[in-house]
């Protein structure tokens, strides 16, 4: 796909403008490759509520002011879309305990059904559980047991992380090599087969198709924050970027701070205070001791392999996550936490992904008292 993107001079130009390298141009790639491919097929359908079945066709999403006259005339509701998606090739990039994994498995099973071929790339130790579900695999770097018992150790903290190095700087340089060879495995994860594919019978599953599709190229990618490596992978192959997670990340709000910021998540007194400024700054500031710490690294990997231009440094490409507007989903249940008022369009509160077949459970509302109940 990289012959499709602008030159690297442009590409500079562009990230001197904002950091938004392939975000808006990976939008017309895929159209315009999607629309070559189906020309001449000219029919409509609704989208339907939740994941999009392969073959669906659909227009794009109208500007807001013709979205409101097409209401006016009966002809659209605002989610049509003008072509058919395609079959799609998915990697779901995961960083994490068998706890993270889980949710995604049952995603990517509700992803086949819709038509599409779904990898998930997380550590080997989960080769397991992805492949007995049937789902592809891809093994990225890192020991989640190693990576749970450093967080335990610092807290959870960016504080707590300062006085584990000062304490002992070997630690910090094992957990900095764990976390360049995460980066640096995503790259396979989107563009290489998995190098155990021919012996997945051996590991539970002896699913034919997945033997024989062993070569893949990633067409969209779905990460949680920890796999770092997601944003760069994706402006190489010029795809599309969604991040979900069961945590607060990236995208600042006065209503909470970042889960790793060690502030108080007690309720803000006014949306204009201290600690209402403070909890919306955590998310950049977290970032920033992120980028600081790796910028370099990141950009020596993205001239040598990714053939990508650096990464300025400056504080505007910090948050480049947020500053490239990519989709966010919040895996929490909007009842108990309702998505924050000053959260972009693009962040939604979605709840979590089961597999578990069973009765509907209605909405039940909940007062502050009843959460602090439940809470404690």
């Amino acid at each position: 796909s990289r012959h499709l993107l602008t030159s690297p001079e442009q590409q500079r130009t562009n990230l001197a403008k904002g950091g938004r390298v392939y975000h808006n141009l990976t939008k017309k790639i895929k159209k315009e490759q999607t629309m070559r491919d189906i020309a001449g097929d000219t029919k409509t359908a609704r989208r339907p509520s939740g994941l999009i079945k392969a073959g669906s066709d659909y227009k794009f999403p109208v500007h807001s002011s013709t979205r409101a006259q097409d209401e006016e005339e009966g002809e659209s509701d605002g989610n049509d879309l003008d072509f058919i998606l395609p079959k799609l090739n998915l990697c779901i990039l995961i960083v994490g305990t068998h706890g993270d994994v889980l949710p995604f498995c049952s995603l990517a099973k509700q992803l086949q059904e819709h038509g599409h071929r779904v990898r998930i790339a997380t550590h080997d130790v989960h080769r397991q559980t992805v492949t007995s579900r049937s789902i592809e695999f891809y093994p990225l770097a890192g020991d989640p047991k190693q990576l749970s018992q450093w967080t335990v150790e610092s807290g959870g903290r960016i504080t707590g992380e300062a006085r584990a190095a000062m304490a002992d700087p070997s630690v910090l340089k094992k957990k900095d090599a764990m976390l360049k060879e995460i980066y640096t495995s995503c790259w396979g994860a989107v563009s290489e087969p998995d190098p155990l594919s021919p012996y997945y019978e051996m590991f539970g599953n002896a699913n034919g198709s997945m033997k024989s599709n062993s070569n893949f190229v990633a067409d969209a990618v779905i990460a949680n924050p920890p796999c770092m490596g997601h944003l760069n992978v994706c402006e190489a192959l010029a795809i599309p970027l969604h991040i979900m997670f069961p945590q607060p990340w990236y995208y600042g709000t006065v209503e909470y701070p970042h889960p790793f910021s060690g502030l108080s998540y007690d309720k803000p007194a006014s949306s204009t205070g201290t600690q209402a400024k403070a909890n919306y700054a955590s998310y950049s500031i977290f970032e920033g001791v992120l980028h600081a710490n790796f910028g370099s690294f990141i950009n020596q990997w993205r001239n040598a392999t990714l053939k990508l231009p650096p990464i300025p440094w400056n504080h505007n490409f910090a948050n480049q996550i947020a500053s490239c507007n990519i989709p966010f989903s919040a895996m929490w249940s909007p009842s108990f936490c309702p998505k924050p008022q000053d959260w972009p369009e693009q962040c939604q509160v979605v709840g979590t992904f089961t597999q578990f077949a069973g009765k509907a459970v209605t909405k039940v509302e909940l007062s502050e008292e009843d959460t602090i109940k439940f809470a404690d």
